[in-house]
């Protein structure tokens, strides 16, 4: 047995160092190395295919010379300085052997003769960015227009892939929100059709976008004033309407669930005898929005119920004079529209003695603080006091003149 496998060994050692017989020695996948693509990309061009990016070679010589030839110490190069233009380039390719063997020990053929590659003019385009949200929102909740950004990515790459790109498409899998939603999310190249374009040869400003869907609570909220009753005018005798009396709003569920109401603005009574129609803006908190589209709410008083007399008074005063100055007043007498049920007013009204059923006094008091260190004459508003047991006032505005001097 040991004798036959000496046999073997001295057998296999003759034949390849003493006969040293002639033989093939194939080497598979040899990497082409593509040499000076940065001048491609100076000249504005791109690879966008190559026929093979290995090779096979044979070599036929001395066993001794041949079988030191591997994937380990062969190589292959394309050299790509020479191309100028874009097109389909068939290239001649080096085959690199270790310096020590010489290339007339033996001959030697490849599986190919060229290495085709095309090239295209690199260009840069700016690609438009679009999105969608399909899943819904949870009740009670509203989901506003989704927010890109950036809006636009850059792409370059070969100009045939980029003719066919036409929007970066950010799909957004989520169900029933109830909060805004912001993450960062990939996207995905797309042709005309909504078929996606896939390349190896692009390069992107970025590999996602940052993707915002507001979502906002939904509330309804009434709309209220805050009256001031007088002149016999309380809550008892006086309708108020709104229109609208409530409307949606959005925002964040923190600040709609402080909000229990919107207060349009007040409303004196005393302003008017019978019956008023206001308008006021609808005034909403930071960071909601109003939902209905209507700016403006219509409010409408009525008072029911209350009489009115006309009374003529000379009592008129002023109030509040700035030191160093005095005031005349000009205004002799005013005539005031009082108002209360029909018992007060019954209560107040002179007999045709010049009586009344109960001691009642008026005064028009005007206050002169606001005029400050001036000087000429004004019109200045007045107050109106009713002294007396009797539940009735003056209703509407009065003004009063006055003439200020220096002391």
């Amino acid at each position: 047995m040991v004798f036959s496998l000496l046999a073997s060994v001295a057998v296999w050692l003759y034949v390849s160092y003493i006969e040293n017989p002639d033989t093939t020695v194939t080497v598979k996948n040899v990497k082409v190395q593509v040499l000076n693509e940065d001048y491609l990309t100076d000249r504005g061009l791109v690879i966008t295919g190559i026929n093979t990016d290995t090779v096979t070679l044979r070599f036929t010589g001395k066993r001794n010379i041949v079988t030191r030839l591997t994937i380990d110490n062969v190589t292959a190069s394309v050299d790509l300085s020479e191309i100028k233009e874009k097109g389909v380039k068939s290239l001649d390719y080096t085959v690199s052997i270790p310096i020590d063997i010489s290339w007339t020990s033996f001959v030697w053929s490849k599986s190919v003769d060229y290495i085709t590659i095309a090239v295209d003019n690199l260009v840069t385009k700016e690609i438009p960015v679009k999105g969608s949200y399909d899943g819904g929102v949870a009740e009670g909740y509203q989901a506003e227009p989704m927010e890109l950004t950036p809006s636009v990515i850059t792409v370059s790459g070969p100009e045939q892939v980029l003719s066919e790109i036409s929007y970066a498409w950010v799909p957004v899998l989520r169900e029933n929100l109830s909060k805004t939603v912001e993450e960062k999310l990939p996207f995905t190249l797309m042709d005309n059709s909504g078929h996606e374009v896939i390349s190896d040869k692009l390069t992107l400003s970025q590999d996602t976008v940052n993707v915002v869907i507001p979502v906002f609570m939904i509330k309804e909220i009434p709309l209220t004033v805050n009256p001031t009753y007088g002149a016999g005018a309380e809550n008892t005798n006086t309708d108020i309407k709104i229109t609208p009396s409530i409307i949606s709003v959005s925002g964040d569920a923190e600040t709609l669930n402080e909000i229990n109401h919107i207060l349009l603005g007040s409303i004196d009574t005393t302003k008017f005898l019978n019956a008023m129609t206001l308008e006021f803006p609808i005034v909403l908190p930071n960071g909601t929005k109003n939902l209905a589209g209507i700016s403006e709410a219509s409010v409408t008083v009525t008072i029911t119920g209350l009489e009115s007399t006309h009374i003529t008074t000379d009592n008129i005063d002023v109030t509040n004079e700035t030191p160093g100055y005095s005031s005349e007043v000009i205004t002799k007498s005013l005539e005031l529209l009082i108002r209360g049920s029909a018992a007060d007013i019954a209560k107040i009204t002179p007999d045709e003695n010049g009586d009344t059923e109960i001691p009642v006094s008026y005064r028009v008091v005007a206050d002169l603080s606001e005029l400050g260190n001036t000087v000429g004459t004004y019109s200045v508003l007045a107050k109106v006091y009713v002294d007396g047991d009797v539940d009735v006032g003056a209703v509407g505005e009065y003004k009063i003149t006055v003439a200020i001097s220096k002391d």
